[in-house]
């Protein structure tokens, strides 16, 4: 197996640079801002009496999940069996796994991290999966918690029916290693819709389709209070309004992107999370007016509503910045200024998640000094 070889950005810490000393491109993050979005979505969380539990495919790092529990958070939202697997290995135990699956390869590793000490959660969406996953937990003589996963509207997973609800929850309430204690109902939908009226109509039917499911399932819960988890971080002001929820699993906050500010999170334009997520890039061709090229392309960020990165720092705040290539950006400037070859220049990234699974490290930036490296283990882990 090779091992990796040291990124030329290893020095800083060692030998103190500015930000502009990176090599590039590079993802930075802003110590301040991220510890203010943190603290605020912590205090919004509790104002509205819900649990806070983020998700951490969105940041993929153990160094901002532990700042978000140190916050206040109860936990930590995995995509995959893998990110379980290395925010276990990094102290945080209390997981929720959001995503469904079906292999005996998927069971024995769950049960094999639930054996080894995590109190780790898993959402079923049918009898067959359960009975599965029961199967693997009595061989290890253990217990899994588990929730119902409801589809909300995406069909991408999750319960279609109450009839199909009610049925697993009999499978797994007669399944001795299955303990059912609440619900997943994640409208993902609600995320983006960049409009608040429509999100507020849009989740109003959302709460009336989940109040269905829970009338007819908390007879089979295990525990008084049946969890129901959920949210994001666009639609947690209208989805927690509903008073449905016990958690939300809002995941972007802490970093944001230009996509998400584009959403109206409370109807009032407020930026309640400024970006602390910046891509540092390098001019690296001027030949045509108007135009330079810079080192950061689709292999540096990644749109996924077809939203440019915003422009922060190193050209005009009101140039146009163009994803060009692979490897290059355009950045088009006004009038006739030029940017000089080597000019560095900061962007906030259109979505951060996929963007962040691009980079091994977050270069973590106090104004202009670099203060630490934080590594993004579980960036490209699936099954791994």
């Amino acid at each position: 197996m090779h091992s990796k070889k040291p990124h030329p950005n290893v020095h800083p810490i060692c030998t103190p640079v500015n930000r502009g000393g990176l090599a590039t491109p590079a993802l930075l993050v802003e110590i301040a801002q991220l510890r203010a979005n943190i603290t605020r979505m912590q205090q919004l969380c509790k104002q509205a009496n819900v649990a806070l539990r983020p998700h951490g495919k969105a940041h993929k790092c153990a160094a901002i999940a532990q700042r978000q529990i140190a916050a206040g958070a109860v936990g930590i939202c995995v995509a995959t069996i893998s990110e379980a697997e290395y925010f276990y290995r990094a102290g945080i135990s209390n997981l929720l796994l959001t995503s469904t699956f079906s292999t005996d390869m998927a069971c024995d590793r769950i049960c094999r991290l639930v054996n080894q000490g995590a109190k780790l959660r898993c959402v079923l969406d049918n009898h067959d999966t359960a009975q599965k996953l029961g199967a693997w937990a009595t061989a290890l003589n253990i217990d899994i918690a588990v929730l119902i996963d409801i589809d909300m509207g995406r069909h991408r997973s999750g319960v279609t029916s109450i009839t199909q609800a009610t049925e697993l929850a009999r499978v797994i309430h007669t399944t001795s290693s299955l303990r059912l204690e609440g619900v997943q109902a994640y409208a993902g939908h609600l995320s983006h819709c960049w409009d608040y009226l429509q999100r507020l109509e849009q989740s109003q039917q959302s709460a009336l389709r989940l109040q269905q499911f829970l009338d007819k399932l908390c007879a089979w819960m295990v525990t008084e209070k049946p969890i129901v988890t959920g949210g994001s971080t666009g639609g947690f002001i209208v989805e927690t309004a509903h008073q449905l929820y016990t958690e939300m699993q809002c995941g972007s906050y802490p970093l944001m992107d230009t996509e998400y500010l584009a959403v109206d999170l409370d109807g009032k334009q407020t930026k309640l999370f400024p970006p602390s997520l910046r891509v540092a890039t390098a001019v690296i061709s001027n030949n045509t007016p108007q135009l330079a090229t810079t080192d950061g392309g689709d292999k540096s960020m990644i749109s996924k509503y077809q939203l440019a990165p915003i422009i922060t720092a190193g050209a005009p705040l009101d140039a146009t910045y163009i994803i060009k290539s692979d490897e290059h950006g355009e950045i088009r400037l006004p009038n006739t200024q030029v940017l000089a070859n080597g000019t560095l220049v900061e962007v906030i990234p259109p979505h951060c998640d996929p963007t962040i699974n691009l980079y091994d490290q977050f270069y973590v930036v106090d104004e202009e000094r670099v203060i630490d490296i934080w590594a993004i283990d579980s960036r490209g882990v699936v099954a791994k």
